[in-house]
């Protein structure tokens, strides 16, 4: 009898064991994974996520999930390896590109652009412009958006062919003086990489960024923006930022240290969320009333990284500030 009741309590000890461990609080890290879970299927039910999401922490991926359709006139689902348009997150690259030559001496920050372009004719530019302007988006330049549509079509090389619209643009602000977004002076920067290197812009950014990344499923098109790619490309272009693959941590430093009267960098933008720095780049493209897209990629400080590409309009599409403030939260 003595031993049917220890075995009693023994099994009821058992339960009431298992019983607190299921009540037991799940570690930070997993709860705020599980929240974004449940935040980005409530999305997806509602038809406002399309896309992929990747969020990671330190060397590990917690989150990578596909949500919804690649056009929603069709049947086809995203998957993990869908290639999203990244716009503008592609400055990233186009900037690193350009502080690789610094490391390397071939070029300098404080270099006038027309060093390099002496096809520059509109004097403001030519005298004033220089490649860390450029880079931080105080050059005055404007975003080549209006030239653009007045053409047709683009005639050959795209960045070949943005770069005549806008080498002679006219300024918007003093050199050097403010920060006005410019997607005109990134164009002027991809030549640049393609007179100091000799290649075409692309194939650099292929063979130096890329490849170094072990970034297998992304294209590039024009140094302002416009290529695609996916999520865990852009995950492993992440971690050879903090290791070093593509650049020496006091030149990455000296990226992302603010250059201007807003968070914004040398090609990174800069946020800080609740006492956390990040930073990275966003992107979005849209037209009327046409399938657009948003992208979102950022490192923050606290060892989280963010990566959203979606397939929808930014207004309706763009969740990365919202994943980025989960991620910043003390609850």
């Amino acid at each position: 009898m003595k031993k049917y009741c220890l075995v009693i309590l023994t099994i009821s000890a058992l339960a009431s064991c298992k019983k607190e461990a299921e009540k037991k609080p799940l570690p930070i890290n997993e709860a705020k994974i599980e929240k974004i879970r449940g935040f980005l299927k409530e999305r997806a039910s509602k038809d406002s996520l399309h896309g992929v999401v990747l969020i990671g922490k330190n060397d590990k991926i917690l989150l990578h999930e596909a949500y919804g359709y690649v056009d929603l006139d069709s049947i086809e689902e995203h998957t993990l390896n869908t290639q999203i348009g990244q716009a503008s997150l592609g400055k990233m690259f186009t900037a690193i590109s350009i502080m690789q030559l610094v490391a390397e001496g071939k070029i300098d920050m404080d270099d006038l652009a027309s060093k390099y372009l002496d096809d520059i004719e509109t004097a403001a530019i030519r005298d004033s412009v220089k490649i860390k302007h450029l880079l931080s988006h105080t050059s005055g330049m404007g975003s080549y958006w209006k030239e653009l549509r007045a053409t047709e079509e683009i005639v050959g090389d795209e960045l070949d062919f943005i770069y005549s619209l806008v080498k002679n643009d006219t300024l918007h602000s003093p050199v050097g003086k403010a920060f006005v977004y410019s997607n005109s002076g990134f164009i002027l920067l991809g030549r640049i990489v393609e007179k100091v290197t000799g290649m075409k812009y692309a194939d650099y950014v292929s063979r130096n960024v890329f490849e170094r990344s072990g970034m297998t499923n992304s294209e590039i098109m024009a140094s302002a923006g416009g290529g695609k790619g996916t999520a865990e490309d852009l995950w492993r272009f992440g971690q050879a930022l903090k290791t070093g693959k593509l650049l020496a941590e006091n030149r990455l430093a000296i990226m992302t240290k603010k250059q201007s009267d807003v968070g914004y960098g040398y090609g990174f933008m800069l946020n800080e969320k609740g006492n956390i720095k990040s930073f990275g780049h966003n992107g979005g493209f849209w037209d009327g009333d046409k399938l657009g897209n948003a992208a979102y990629f950022f490192i923050l400080d606290n060892g989280y990284t963010i990566v959203s590409l979606s397939n929808r309009n930014p207004d309706i599409g763009g969740i990365g500030e919202k994943l980025n403030e989960f991620l910043v939260s003390r609850k």
